[in-house]
């Protein structure tokens, strides 16, 4: 039977001319129609009906920006380091990895997600502290925020850095005396360090996508935008990633919808990996045709690049990676091209330099090229002003705030503070913005994102009244998140996205209604099947 119908549920919709339904019907991969009558319903041949059973249908969730690749990795290949709350620990965990694993001398050990901020030294790794782990294995280590990364000693030599190397490249970590101390910042992990790691396969990496993609779809996601280019530095292993995304597309094990983000680091890179892409067609489960840029770093990292110095400094403002120069030469290049760009932003000097860059294209090409900045942080009133202006977007990641507000204090004076996450004020100026995690940097789960941006807390309450209450949004306004202006983001809005005749048959059922459910509690939905082109697991 290619028919379905699904009956007896709160089918919520997100289309303002219909907000919900008694019942829907698929056909193959679409909706061919909400809301039939008794009479039309008596007519129907050869369905398969789908009693909902009074759970909750709504579009498919959709991740507006996450790290599918490296998410599946670290799950796979790495140690969590996200629960430690010492560098003993880390010491101990990385050490347990090892014996378990029997790794052998010369392999590459991989620890991810620590946060100094947790650990009772409050302080980063160092090479020192990573050489207590082993001497005979070359130890990497992420922070979550993934901007910086340590690196024992092993691993340094391996990739020539040492007194005399790399001196002009402030990403390179050093102790006073000009020695590295294990630290490496932004475009040096990927540059310098992770260059040297031997590559994965192309059956390796379909291994990863197959399995994280069917773990994904079953926490109802029927699509996501995946920044992946960075997740191995090699060149060859960038080439996988995509052949690896497209043989399951074209064996049909693909269970959800993929926009991949392409991230680069400089034109020079870009244009390389434009020859294999060009080879790959893009159609509605797999496309490519975004660009991705890193204009600067994290908060938790105090890189994130600010117009004022961090507190308790004169002179540290952040990092900025990009040259208005070499900045420019990629945004003109992906507007001739017809390619969409997004620029992470977290500091208001990156937001600056963002509208400074693609305001000048906007202008000249055209307004609907819906220019996206990720995170968008740390914004000012003038800003949000400007973005309006612009027709730019914001991908926000909510469940950033419950991890992030104790930090923003520490390290931002507090004239500098308007509307942190200024979420309701962006939607109040026409500024759509769309919900994602950066997995795996926060948890995918959309549910705890849609309780976030509505509480603006963590799941214990904290702070009391939430983190600058007038920025909350409604539940509605958080389901559109996740559901329709992800979709508006990658120019499906007329696909995907709502409940609505002849869109896809992306949805998602939920054991609860979020309408329905107290805020604080919205976390503890769960879905229960999520369809992608009419095909349900």
């Amino acid at each position: 039977m290619t028919k379905k119908l699904l009956f007896n549920g709160n089918i919520i919709t997100m289309d303002a001319e219909r907000k919900s339904a008694g019942n829907l019907l698929i056909e193959g991969e679409a909706i061919c129609k909400v809301d039939l009558s008794a009479a039309e319903i008596e007519q129907l041949k050869d369905v398969e009906a789908v009693d909902l059973a009074g759970t909750t249908c709504i579009p498919g969730f959709h991740d507006s920006h996450m790290h599918l690749i490296e998410y599946g990795y670290n799950k796979k290949y790495c140690v969590d380091l996200s629960g430690a709350g010492s560098i003993e620990e880390v010491i101990k965990m990385m050490q347990s990895f090892i014996e378990e694993r029997a790794l052998p001398e010369g392999s590459w050990v991989m620890g991810m997600r620590w946060n100094q901020e947790n650990f009772k030294e409050k302080r980063l790794l160092t090479r020192k502290d990573l050489d207590r782990i082993s001497d005979k294995h070359y130890i990497f280590t992420k922070r979550v925020c993934i901007h910086i990364a340590a690196v024992n000693s092993k691993l340094l030599e391996l990739c020539g850095v040492n007194r005399d190397t790399f001196r002009e490249d402030e990403n390179i970590g050093r102790y006073a005396d000009g020695r590295p101390n294990g630290l490496i910042y932004e475009d040096a992990i990927s540059g310098i360090i992770l260059q040297k790691k031997p590559p994965l396969t192309v059956e390796e990496i379909e291994g990863i996508i197959a399995d994280t993609t069917r773990e994904i779809k079953g926490k109802g996601f029927s699509a996501v935008q995946s920044d992946d280019m960075k997740a191995f530095s090699d060149f060859q292993s960038k080439e996988n990633i995509v052949r690896a995304y497209d043989n399951l597309r074209n064996r049909g094990e693909l269970p959800i919808r993929v926009f991949e983000q392409v991230q680069v680091s400089s034109l020079e890179e870009f244009l390389q990996i434009q020859e294999f892409l060009k080879e790959v067609k893009e159609d509605e489960l797999f496309s490519h045709n975004r660009l991705k840029l890193i204009l600067d770093g994290s908060l938790g990292a105090s890189t994130a690049a600010m117009e004022t110095p961090y507190k308790g400094t004169t002179d540290h403002y952040g990092i900025l990676n990009f040259r208005d120069e070499e900045l420019n030469q990629l945004v003109e290049f992906a507007y001739m091209n017809n390619m969409q760009v997004m620029c992470h932003c977290i500091g208001e000097r990156a937001i600056n330099q963002a509208i400074r860059m693609i305001g000048r294209y906007q202008k000249r090409y055209g307004q609907d090229r819906r220019p996206r900045l990720v995170h968008c942080q740390i914004c000012t009133k003038e800003q949000v002003e400007q973005m309006a202006q612009l027709q730019m977007m914001a991908d926000i990641q909510p469940a950033f705030v419950p991890a992030d507000y104790r930090a923003v204090y520490e390290k931002i004076e507090a004239a500098e503070q308007f509307a942190l996450y200024p979420w309701k004020t962006m939607l109040d100026r026409g500024i759509r913005i769309s919900g994602s995690s950066d997995a795996p940097v926060e948890s995918y789960d959309a549910l705890y994102g849609i309780q976030t941006a509505t509480t603006r807390a963590a799941i214990d309450g904290s702070p009391q009244g939430g983190w600058l209450p007038t920025e909350k949004l409604s539940v509605e306004e958080a389901l559109r998140l996740y559901t329709e202006t992800p979709a508006y983001s990658v120019f499906m809005e007329e696909k995907i996205g709502k409940i609505k005749e002849g869109f896809k048959a992306d949805l998602t059922i939920l054991d609860q209604n979020p309408l329905e459910t107290a805020p604080e509690l919205i976390y503890l939905i769960s879905a229960v099947k999520t369809f992608c082109n009419g095909r349900g697991e």
